[in-house]
């Protein structure tokens, strides 16, 4: 840099804003890099070292000119290395992408890129009153993807439930992937019941993964809202679960929701929610104002509003356990 240059960088007003502007760009432009690595199959296809060359055959590109100037972009932000003509693999987020559990931290990324990212981009139009996002639609199966990075957490909860060497009930209400059946399956083998999801593509996606685990035959899976159920959704049941889905039902409509599942349960039945609440860290925030601004959502619960309203509805025992370290993630217990 020449002297003149740098005067002039400098003398520039909030330099230090701009330098940190300007770093913020990095981890920005990786998630887009990351996304676009992912969906287009170039991390699949450097599972081993490749040449430009080869990766113009693998992915059958006919723009080599953006493949090109993408793979310099995957070395500058050393998630790709490149050495003797050849690319390969080299940042731990891609590692982990292409790990056998990496589909969650994939869809987060997507969803964070596509539907976040609306919400962002239109948030100002809509402070004056424009229409919210109509994003479920679109993005259910990959909500259902992404809403597995909290698996761990949950599947604790899911285990600790469901109990183990008992008849089991289950009726699970938005079954999203289906990975919760599993985990109740895998905990107790006596546990049978029914899931419902108001997408249909969601629907396909879970009866997919039942199959391929061995376990449709204990669990129907059927399309439906449970405000207005189909034939196949009737009690009783000894375990009833919502995970991560509260938020879909207006706070008001909640204790009438809650009252009809009460009287879906056997006697000595349980309620089992798990829910982001409403809090203060970075991911509840931007989850809150995601929710605030899609039709057919309502903002993160309040903890004690969520289980008063349990407690309203003729529910004993009504008690909540924080699941993960650092964020409002509860799991939430009520009995008949």
């Amino acid at each position: 840099m020449n002297v003149r240059a740098l005067l002039t960088v400098l003398r520039l007003p909030h330099l230090w804003a701009r330098w940190q502007l300007l770093r913020d760009v990095e981890p920005f432009l990786r998630l887009q890099f990351l996304s676009f690595a992912w969906e287009s199959g170039l991390l699949e296809a450097l599972r081993s070292p490749a040449s430009r060359e080869d990766l113009f055959e693998r992915l059958r590109v006919q723009r080599t000119d953006l493949l090109e100037v993408a793979l310099d972009l995957g070395v500058a932000l050393k998630e790709l290395s490149r050495r003797e003509g050849r690319y390969a693999i080299q940042g731990r987020r891609s590692r982990a992408l292409l790990h056998d559990d990496g589909d969650p931290l994939a869809a987060m990324i997507q969803e964070l890129l596509t539907y976040h990212g609306s919400v962002y981009q239109h948030l100002a139009e809509r402070l004056r009153g424009a229409p919210l996002g109509a994003y479920l639609e679109k993005t259910g199966t990959m909500i259902a993807r992404s809403s597995r990075v909290s698996e761990p957490f949950i599947a604790s909860f899911v285990r600790a439930v469901v109990g183990a060497d008992r008849p089991v009930r289950l009726l699970e209400i938005g079954c999203g992937s289906g990975i919760y059946l599993r985990y109740a399956a895998e905990a107790n083998a006596r546990v049978t019941g029914v899931a419902i999801d108001l997408q249909e593509s969601v629907v396909e996606q879970a009866l997919a993964n039942l199959q391929s685990w061995g376990i449709s035959d204990r669990f129907a899976v059927v399309v439906g809202d449970i405000r207005n159920p189909p034939a196949d959704v009737s009690g009783p049941f000894d375990l009833i679960t919502l995970h991560q889905n509260v938020y879909y039902f207006a706070p008001e409509e909640r204790p009438d929701l809650f009252r009809r599942l009460r009287s879906w349960l056997a006697p000595h039945g349980t309620l089992a929610l798990t829910s982001m609440m409403r809090g203060k860290t970075l991911a509840a925030l931007d989850f809150d104002l995601a929710l605030r601004s899609t039709v057919g959502c309502a903002a993160l619960p309040e903890l004690q509003e969520l289980t008063g309203q349990l407690e309203g509805s003729g529910f004993s025992q009504v008690g909540a356990t924080r699941l993960m370290p650092l964020e409002p993630l509860y799991g939430v217990t009520a009995r008949s």
